[in-house]
């Protein structure tokens, strides 16, 4: 019986999922398209009639998977809220996705294994870096209307925000006991922005939200009623 458009796109989707699983538990050299297959309840010529090798499997699976897990996340950057409110709503985000949601930690968990010494792979991890450098640019521009520190340029912070965020989630990946990054995304976020030893300010509205309010740019920022400077 012929298939229809609809199973042969549930198909495709379940094989992403069942790569992504296997990729990650076994890494790229191990795994096969038999396993992949058995996951995803299906046969190994089922799944090369989607996929014809390997490769184009795991690209395909970190791609589209990876895009549909970071988006929501990635999407915080955006809105009406000032830009460090909205860096640390990312931050808030992700850190959160990444322990309790299983996409976005596998797919984070392979794009740190790399190419895994695999030349076929080369390729098309290349658009993995342009994403990153993307992602770099829209925060720097971002941050161009914070308040931030005397010397700290954009593209520094913006450089120093992704360092952090992916050295908690290299930590984290490698000893999951040490701390939970979902139970600590807003400290973590804190830090990140603000420093470990900045007073504090929080909403009086909502005292849930812990990250500090702090001049978003010079223009606004308030003048200390002692000293006619602005509050640092």
């Amino acid at each position: 019986m012929r298939r229809s458009a609809e199973q042969e796109a549930a198909t495709r989707h379940d094989l992403l999922v069942a790569a992504l699983a296997e990729f990650a538990a076994s890494g790229y050299a191990a795994a096969t398209l038999a396993a992949v297959a058995a996951r995803a309840g299906t046969t190994r010529d089922a799944a090369c009639q989607h996929f014809p090798d390997k490769a184009t499997l795991y690209l395909a699976a970190v791609q589209e998977l990876g895009a549909e897990a970071a988006t929501p996340v990635w999407s915080r950057l955006d809105g009406p809220e000032p830009p460090l409110r909205r860096i640390a709503d990312f931050l808030v985000a992700f850190f959160t996705a990444l322990e309790r949601d299983t996409t976005l930690r596998e797919v984070y968990s392979l794009a740190m294994r790399g190419a895994e010494g695999a030349p076929e792979l080369e390729p098309g991890l290349k658009d993995k870096q342009a994403i990153m450098e993307g992602r770099l640019r829209h925060m720097a521009e971002l941050l161009r209307t914070a308040d931030l520190r005397p010397g700290v340029s954009p593209g520094t912070a913006a450089l120093t925000i992704t360092t952090a965020v992916n050295g908690t989630a290299a930590t984290w990946l490698a000893c999951r006991e040490l701390f939970s990054p979902a139970e600590q995304a807003r400290p973590l976020a804190d830090a990140i922005l603000y420093g470990l030893a900045e007073p504090r300010l929080t909403e009086p509205d909502d005292p849930a939200r812990s990250v500090p309010l702090v001049r978003e740019t010079r223009e606004s920022a308030p003048e200390d009623s002692d000293t006619g400077t602005t509050a640092g």
